[in-house]
């Protein structure tokens, strides 16, 4: 082989490797060829004032709205929203804990179909999951926002979170209890693993199962797997970096569309008291999933200036084992926002409405700090 044959026998297998090294750093590119089901939020758009909601049904009951929330898994709802079939399956008495309000809901665990729908008159996908039929709800010691309640009625929130178990007393139970990543039908017909079981959140819906236009300008960031367990794998928690006054240190992230508001637990050192809330002034800053450069995706703000989108409604200092933040859903107002459950993939995608002076992302693949 002549010298000058070789120069470019190397080049191109270096050019062929490189290829196939930005194809790995490019997680979208495992959604070619795949589906997602777009799903608009039935309330409108993100707001602080509610909890975005979509149209769900249950057998026995007509469709009605539930509270997406990401910072919980599993589905609750009240007798009237739920009577059990002959195709549905007891499990025994079951809790569920939701920490943000203090509130713990009893009753009888179902393994029944759930159909998500796109509105009250358009089904797109039947999953089959683990429900909380509730019939009594009881309050955790200085809850925050809590009502102890008999025979509840007009029940319906819907859990889509990951890394939900230890907080909410469910890590012994496997059943599959989040519906997005639980399908086992899709309305069109389609096979169902045309649809990654994931999702991708915006300020006005969610996507069931990810493409490549709607995950490109995203910043992917790997997750640590947790022990094996049956079906879609599980996950911890999303790694960032906070910065409270210029102190940094590492912990988790959770993107909660349940609450408007933010929960710190902040790293050693900083003036922030445990039960209080963050004073006017505090400047916080989040960098997920740690400092970097470039940067995959940051935001900040200061307590008290509400000219920032991204501004929770208040900042409640807690003091966890570890540093942790639960952002609140304010978090839509500048991201959009990505759960691969298959992959094991968070993405953040800067939405551009908000001013690049609060936050923004640099479209990429990120592995754990």
């Amino acid at each position: 082989m002549s010298r000058r044959l070789k120069i470019i026998t190397v080049g191109l297998v270096l050019l062929l490797s490189c290829m196939v090294g930005a194809r790995a750093q490019e997680p979208w590119r495992a959604y070619d060829g795949l589906e997602a089901i777009e799903i608009p939020f039935a309330n409108g758009s993100i707001s602080p004032h509610h909890v975005p909601e979509i149209w769900l049904s249950l057998n026995g009951a007509r469709p009605r709205w539930f509270g997406m929330d990401t910072g919980s898994t599993g589905i609750v709802v009240s007798a009237d929203h739920f009577i059990p079939g002959p195709h549905d399956v007891s499990q025994g008495p079951g809790r569920l804990v939701y920490n943000s309000s203090g509130r713990i809901l009893s009753g009888e665990h179902w393994m029944t179909d759930v159909v998500i729908r796109r509105d009250e008159h358009t089904p797109v996908a039947t999953a089959r999951v683990q429900v909380l039929r509730v019939s009594r709800i009881t309050c955790l010691e200085q809850a925050r926002d809590c009502r102890p309640e008999s025979e509840p009625r007009n029940v319906g929130f819907m859990g889509i979170g990951f890394d939900r178990g230890a907080a909410q007393a469910t890590a012994d139970d496997t059943s599959p209890k989040n519906p997005f990543v639980s399908l086992v039908s899709l309305a069109s017909g389609r096979p169902v693993n045309s649809v990654r079981p994931g999702y991708a959140i915006t300020r006005t819906g969610v996507h069931l199962g990810m493409t490549p236009a709607l995950t490109r300008h995203m910043a992917f960031v790997k997750l640590m797997p947790k022990a094996h367990r049956p079906g879609v794998p599980d996950w911890n928690g999303a790694p960032m970096t906070v910065s409270v006054d210029g102190i940094s240190e590492q912990g988790t992230m959770l993107m909660d569309t349940g609450i408007n508001y933010m929960f710190l637990s902040p790293p050693a050192g900083t003036r922030l008291e445990r039960g209080r809330r963050a004073p006017e002034g505090t400047r916080i800053e989040l960098l997920m999933p740690a400092r970097l450069r470039p940067q995959p995706a940051f935001y900040e703000f200061t307590v008290g200036r509400r000219g920032n989108p991204l501004h929770p409604e208040r900042v409640e200092v807690v003091h966890d084992a570890t540093v942790f933040v639960n952002t609140g859903r304010m978090f839509l107002e500048g991201f959009d926002y990505l759960y691969d459950a298959a992959g094991g993939y968070v993405g953040y995608g800067w939405n551009n409405r908000v001013s690049h002076e609060y936050g923004g992302v640099t479209p990429g693949s990120y592995g754990p700090p």
